[in-house]
């Protein structure tokens, strides 16, 4: 743990903090320590002094971005190596959102149980000094307030300042005197770039040359050492490697300036490399680039000079064309507009990516932070699922977008901005990845995409030549977070249980059937067993609720090797008569398979395949699909294993009856399953949000693999991502399934053996998609022009 930590905080905007830090900063340098910066709020500007001031990259603290637990383990982590962590407060101490200490110094410092030191603006105050500083230390019964350090006050007066901070209990630490040469300007985003300033070294020395004169710095110091040590939960294991490998373009030059270091660590964390470029200065995005950021800055102060350099225009414009992943915030967000007002009133043309023009607003046109929401799927997040941001900007575009609902978290007002595309986000909205981490995911997913996708256009082939399966190796790229895609370790997981369903006679077979199968893929003698063998697939048999104890033989199935033994329940119950399991038993199956699924990928096992064994399982799965798709039960209800036309309407009528008794629950698919559904669906279900939480791409086979699927995207949206439609099926449900979870199969051969057998049956293929994209010549290997996509 770091050996100290102190918050300088200050009673409004303007105070000095940022002077104080920066000089103070500077102090604990001269004296040698190993040292480390944190700003409180969203602020880049005054990061980007202390950056100046220490040489390394520095970070953020937002409590309303963050939860209290991440935000103590962002301290510990980043402090963890340094002697003592200086942490700059947000406005006025107590200042957060609206009229509240929300997000405010005050709360971060509670959070993080940090020792405050207050700096009083004195310039016009004498005995009010009393006053203030008294104000603020008994606002709260434990203000966290030990220090005080006045700014802009003479020497003279020091004396009577002291006085008033020792007779309130707070350690006076000294004064700076009112210089103005020793503060630093601002501008209408705050203070000026720690860049832009002349001399800054030379004043930075000047500042703490002073303090050493008139702030006690070892006091200081001794101070930060009463900081008590911050526990915190250590991260939890997913089991996956989540190391991307992809190249990340970030524009960085005197336009684009307000860069989250924090945000920069998060992809390097994930294993980005990042390559910085200038819009202003360079010719290009890097060729290589699989991703590409245009954070915030002052582009409109550099107006002519971007739209001057036409080559880096050209690129950004074929770039995002061809579907590389973008973000563009803010001062990004202006850039990508087809013209860019600069501060000189003039209107430049720009990228054009955003058709419409960006121009000055004339005042402050949004502060503070935002909540928004989604109105459809984009790579910022899912429909409906909201974001933390925040906002800060003069200008404004005349085409803002639409596909957000922003809500001003002060006042609750609301308006519709940005652009959430598949490949796009660009608002001015800034994001911060920590607290919006599938933000921050989904960017590096979609790199990883394009990165695939780019390696599958270089090889000697024709554009899209082997058609869906480049696509699905693509989509693979992205769950594991690298285009170096490996498919090489399969499993076959087969959920066995019966359906206390069969009562209705909707199946031809007993199920003493169940038994027999699942006894016969315990010896790995079964259909699929040999096909899965063939591909060189695990087979993982899973007793979740078989009726029968024995086989024929008398053999007990729980006795049997080669079946992973989980049995929930013997079955379940007739659903017409009471529900099929209990919420509990539900949510156990689920469980289960999300277990199975954590096991696989202890192993190492990159890619699943889903099957199942449970006589009447056809029945149950075409009652869910009726009520989650709003479907007639004739148009998803078919033969099963073999049914007679009369067999047909008798578990057509079945599923009817289900729909009248259940519909009430569409909205609730938990509930649904617990009420219609099998042991065998549940527990498929589960393998398929263990796929989206571990990293795994899980394939569907035929129609009870599909419900579970479509239910557990009801239940855990976004799971869909992690999916891969294998065949079309012979039951009528299978294709309506797939055409709403937006998944394609690359097999069609009426197929209906069922047990997984249609979803095995896509590895070999995957794997021949995979010898070509892992061994083929690229057209710079062979000398030969590469395609060009002409339309």
């Amino acid at each position: 743990m770091c050996n100290g930590r102190i918050m300088i905080a200050g009673t409004n905007s303007g105070c000095g903090k940022t002077t104080v830090v920066c000089g103070l900063l500077k102090c604990l340098l001269n004296r040698k320590m190993n040292i480390h910066a944190f700003k409180c709020g969203p602020d880049y500007i005054d990061t980007s002094f202390h950056k100046k001031v220490l040489k390394i990259p520095t970070g953020n603290l937002d409590s309303w971005f963050c939860k209290p637990e991440d935000l103590r383990k962002m301290v510990s982590k980043k402090a963890d190596k340094c002697d003592i962590a200086v942490i700059e407060g947000v406005m006025g101490y107590y200042d957060g959102m609206g009229f509240t200490q929300r997000a405010s110094a005050y709360e971060i410092a509670d959070i993080t149980s940090t020792p405050v030191i207050l700096i009083i603006n004195c310039k016009g105050m004498s005995s009010s000094l009393e006053a203030v500083l008294s104000g603020f230390v008994n606002m709260k019964q434990n203000s966290h307030i030990k220090g005080v350090i006045f700014n802009r006050l003479s020497e003279k007066l020091y004396r009577y300042a002291k006085e008033c901070a020792l007779k309130l209990g707070v350690q006076p630490l000294g004064y700076i005197p009112s210089d103005s040469s020793l503060h630093i300007e601002s501008r209408h985003l705050g203070l000026v770039g720690a860049d832009e300033i002349k001399s800054f070294d030379e004043k930075l020395e000047h500042l703490a040359d002073v303090m050493e004169k008139t702030v006690d710095i070892d006091a200081v110091m001794k101070l930060a050492k009463t900081a008590e040590k911050l526990e915190y939960e250590a991260e939890k294991d997913v089991g996956t490697d989540s190391k991307s490998c992809v190249n990340i373009a970030i524009a960085k030059d005197e336009a684009f300036c307000f860069l989250y270091d924090d945000n920069i660590a998060f992809l390097e964390e994930n294993g980005c490399r990042i390559m910085y470029f200038s819009p202003i200065h360079d010719s290009e995005i890097p060729h290589d680039a699989d991703g590409v950021i245009f954070w915030g800055g002052y582009p409109e102060r550099y107006a002519k000079e971007l739209s001057e350099n036409k080559s880096m225009i050209k690129s950004v414009k074929k770039v995002i064309d061809s579907g590389i992943a973008c973000i563009a915030e803010c001062g990004g967000f202006l850039y990508l507009h087809s013209y860019l007002e600069g501060t000189d009133g003039k209107k430049y043309p720009m990228a054009g990516i955003i058709d419409g023009e960006a121009v000055n607003g004339k005042r402050l046109q949004r502060f503070g932070y935002m909540e928004v929401t989604p109105v459809s799927d984009g790579m910022a997040c899912r429909c409906m699922q909201p974001l933390k941001t925040h906002e800060f900007h003069y200008w404004k575009s005349c085409n803002p977008g639409s596909d957000f609902q922003v809500k001003k978290v002060s006042d609750e007002s609301i308006s519709m901005a940005g652009y959430n595309t598949e490949k796009l986000y660009a608002a001015f909205m800034h994001i911060y990845f920590f607290g919006n981490e599938e933000f921050g995911m989904n960017f590096i997913k979609k790199s990883c995409e394009y990165a695939a996708k780019k390696h599958w256009n270089n090889i000697a082939k024709p554009l899209n030549g082997l058609g869906d399966f480049e696509d699905i190796i693509v989509k693979i790229a992205g769950i594991q977070n690298t285009e170096h895609v490996d498919i090489s370790k399969k499993a076959l997981v087969i959920m066995c249980a019966d359906n206390g369903i069969v009562e209705e006679n909707v199946s031809q077979s007993g199920q003493d059937v169940t038994a027999i199968v699942a006894a016969n893929m315990a010896s790995r003698k079964s259909s699929v067993c040999l096909m899965a063998g063939y591909t060189g697939a695990q087979v993982i048999p899973v007793d979740i609720g078989i009726a029968c104890e024995t086989i024929p033989s008398g053999k007990k199935i729980d006795d049997m090797d080669g079946i992973l033994h989980k049995k929930i329940s013997h079955g379940t119950k007739n659903f017409l008569k009471e529900h099929a399991m209990t919420d509990k038993q539900c949510i156990k199956a689920i469980e289960t398979g999300k277990e199975i699924v954590k096991m696989c990928s202890e192993k190492g096992i990159n890619i699943i395949a889903t099957g199942e064994m449970g006589i009447g399982n056809t029945t149950t799965s075409a009652a869910l699909a009726a009520i989650l798709l709003d479907e007639k039960p004739e148009n998803v209800t078919g033969y099963g294993a073999g049914l007679t036309n009369e067999g047909l309407k008798n578990k057509t009528e079945t599923v009817r009856k289900a729909c009248e008794m259940y519909s009430g629950y569409k909205d609730d698919a938990l509930k649904l399953l617990s009420c219609i559904g099998g042991l065998d669906i549940a527990g498929l279900a589960g393998v398929f949000i263990g796929g989206a939480e571990y990293g795994i791409p899980v394939v569907i086979d035929g129609l009870i693999s599909g419900i579970a699927a479509l239910t557990a995207e009801y239940m855990s949206p976004g799971t869909k991502k992690y999916m891969i439609a294998s065949h079309a099926g012979k039951e009528p449900a299978l294709k309506k399934i797939l055409t709403h979870l937006e998944l394609k199969p690359v097999i069609d051969a009426n197929l209906a053996l069922g047990e997984g057998s249609g979803a095995v049956m896509v590895f070999p293929l995957l794997d021949m998609a995979m010898s070509v994209y892992n061994e083929s010549n690229t057209f710079e290997n062979i000398d030969m022009e590469a395609y060009e996509c002409l339309h």
